[in-house]
């Protein structure tokens, strides 16, 4: 029998951390290792003993060595060929060697922009820790105002249809929304100027911090920037916060223009659109085009309990903000909070969060207070997900119902 191989207290960290990532399963007890047993048998087809995940996580006396068969396994359930390329890969992407590699660029040594921009390329940005790095190197090129770089880093080709790369690479891309709030004009010109050739910089910055607040200044400047459909809703997208900024500066023929427009692109779309920019249509073919049947039809073709999520916040959050009357909105009444899945993720619990508020805030104008005040019960303050840069919207409703 070939002897076991050792495994270093770097490759052991690293290969729980993409287990639990790869599959959406914090381990902290056995429970938890049969999950991630049963998932990985389902979704990847090979199957690894709960017991051995106990040894993995240290939930069982682990001797620190495993067999090759195991480990290969390990290696192919989080998508390498075999342990030989994960160890690869690990060696490469050693946490020191990384930040030694981003201390260089940061004190400007020599040669210390290839060397950062090679790191960038090979970030493991499928897992949180990826994505912080190249957050952290973000943050140092916008302090050096080194856009250089920045014009590199907007265009590298990374894989951002897989969910795990987007999540990560919209916390990575933050710092250059954070910058644009602060009203740095700098960063801000770059954003305009990179935004119609980067699908990274609309995908990850432009759809993912929608700061509604911002369509009079940075947001409004960067969707004009946009000329081109590279992604197949980005004009669709365009042309619905258009039409909202227009109406808020009382310019009704010009808002219907532009939902007309974006009316256009949805019939020529080929592909189903997201929940939330089907509520921002429904929503203003209520208010312009007194369109009553458009919101109920879009949200009664959905099915998933998280889309509806998306588009009940949305949606209600845009009709107490424009519409005339405040009134309750009945599809609320269509949504079972128990019929919910487990909450997988921040940006899941974050949506299942305003949903809840949202709900609080429906029985709440209906006068039911009970109703109101259970709902309210299970909001959390602290878990608002992408909703954060349209918090405001919701503090004096969360006063009125702290006084229930």
């Amino acid at each position: 029998m070939p002897a076991p191989i050792s495994i270093s207290p770097n490759e052991h960290e690293w290969i729980k951390q993409y287990l639990q990532e790869t599959y959406n399963i914090t381990v902290v007890d056995t429970f938890d290792c049969q999950a991630l047993s049963n998932a990985i048998l389902k979704y990847n087809g090979t199957k690894i003993s709960c017991s051995t995940f106990r040894r993995l996580f240290d939930l069982v006396p682990n001797p620190k060595s495993q067999s090759r068969f195991i480990l290969n396994a390990f290696a192919f359930a989080v998508g390498f060929k075999n342990w030989e390329l994960f160890r690869q890969h690990v060696t490469n992407f050693d946490t020191n060697v990384i930040n030694q590699n981003i201390q260089i660029y940061s004190q400007q040594l020599p040669n210390c922009s290839f060397l950062i921009l090679d790191t960038i390329k090979k970030l493991p940005v499928t897992t949180w820790l990826g994505g912080y790095q190249l957050q952290s190197v973000i943050a140092i090129a916008i302090e050096n105002k080194d856009f250089d770089l920045l014009k590199e880093v907007v265009q590298i080709p990374f894989e951002i249809e897989n969910q795990k790369v987007y999540e990560h690479l919209v916390i990575a891309f933050q710092t250059f929304y954070f910058q644009a709030v602060k009203n740095n004009e700098a960063v801000i010109d770059f954003i305009t100027n990179s935004l119609n050739r980067s699908v990274l910089l609309q995908k990850c910055l432009l759809q993912a911090y929608v700061d509604e607040k911002q369509l009079e200044d940075f947001l409004g400047k960067w969707l004009d920037a946009i000329q081109e459909n590279t992604l197949y809703d980005l004009l669709l997208f365009k042309n619905l916060l258009l039409c909202q900024k227009a109406f808020y500066n009382q310019d009704s023929a010009k808002a219907k223009d532009y939902l007309a427009i974006a009316l256009q692109k949805l019939e020529e779309s080929a592909f189903e659109i997201h929940p939330i920019l089907k509520a921002r249509i429904g929503v203003w073919e209520q208010i312009l085009n007194i369109d009553l049947e458009k919101l109920n039809t879009f949200f009664n073709s959905l099915n998933n309990p998280f889309d509806k999520a998306d588009f009940a916040v949305i949606a209600c959050r845009l009709l107490w903000t424009f519409q005339e009357d405040i009134v309750p909105i009945s599809f609320l009444e269509q949504i079972v909070i128990k019929e919910f899945p487990p909450v997988k993720d921040f940006f899941q619990k974050g949506r299942y969060n305003m949903l809840v508020l949202t709900l609080a805030i429906h029985f709440y104008l209906k006068n039911e207070f009970p109703q109101a005040k259970e709902y309210f019960a299970l909001y959390s303050s602290t878990t608002l997900g992408y909703d954060i840069v349209n918090v405001n919207f919701y503090y004096p409703w969360i006063e009125k119902l702290e006084r229930l």
